[in-house]
C-alpha cells in the first residue's frame, strides 16, 4: 500500500479491495512490480466514491451510485465531518443503521420527492434539513462552509441511499448534475 500512490485508492474504502486483489495476484503468480504498476494507474469509476473536487481542506465526493443505505455506509464510515446529501426513491425495506457512522456526520440534506421516508430514518439520530433539490442543498452547504473556518476539514458527500428516478433519468445524470453545481458554487463561495 505504501508503494501505491493513487488518489482513487487512497481511501479506507479501498483498503480491503486492494488486500483482496493483492492476495489474488499472488495466487495467480503476478509479479509484485506488475501489480503495483497497474494499481498506480488505476482510475476509479465515476459516481462511485469519486473525489472530484478539493479546495483547501474541503472535498466533494460524488457517490451517486449508492442507491441503498448499505452502499452509502462505506462512504459514511470512510470520511469525517460530512455534510451528507441523501434522498430520492428509497428501496423497499431499506433501513438506515446510523449508530456506527453518525459521529462522522455534521448534517444531512434530504433531496427528492419522498422526503418523509428519509426524515423518519434520520429523526432523533442526526441533524438534517429537507431541501428537496441538489441545488437547494448545495446553496445551504456552501453558505455553511463560507461561515466556518477554512482550516476545518469538511467532506460534502452525495451518497443518496436511493434511486434517482423521482428527479433524474438515472444515477449518472444525478451525479453529473451534482458535479456541475459544485463547480459553479465553488467559484462563487470558495
Amino acid at each position: 500500500k505504501k508503494n501505491i500512490q493513487n488518489k482513487y485508492l487512497n481511501t479506507k474504502i479501498n483498503e480491503e479491495n486492494m488486500s483482496f486483489a493483492y492476495e489474488l495476484s499472488k495466487r495467480l503468480n503476478i509479479k509484485k512490480d506488475s501489480f503495483i504498476k497497474s494499481f498506480k494507474s488505476f482510475k476509479g469509476l465515476p459516481h462511485r466514491h469519486e473525489i472530484f473536487y478539493k479546495k483547501d481542506k474541503i472535498k466533494f465526493i460524488n457517490d451517486s451510485k449508492a442507491t441503498t443505505f448499505e452502499a452509502s455506509k462505506y462512504a459514511l464510515k470512510a470520511n469525517n465531518n460530512i455534510l451528507w446529501i441523501t434522498g430520492g426513491l428509497p428501496k423497499t425495506g431499506d433501513k438506515f443503521y446510523l449508530n456506527k457512522v453518525k459521529k462522522n456526520i455534521i448534517k444531512a440534506y434530504i433531496i427528492g420527492k419522498n422526503t418523509k421516508f428519509f426524515e423518519k430514518q434520520l429523526s432523533n439520530k442526526i441533524q438534517f434539513k429537507t431541501t428537496k433539490t441538489l441545488k437547494n442543498s448545495l446553496e445551504l452547504i456552501f453558505k455553511y462552509i463560507k461561515k466556518i473556518s477554512k482550516k476545518r476539514e469538511i467532506t460534502v458527500l452525495l451518497s443518496p441511499s436511493s434511486a434517482s428516478y423521482d428527479q433524474y433519468k438515472n444515477f449518472n445524470q444525478r451525479g453529473n448534475h451534482f458535479k456541475k453545481l459544485v463547480k459553479f458554487y465553488a467559484k462563487k463561495y470558495l
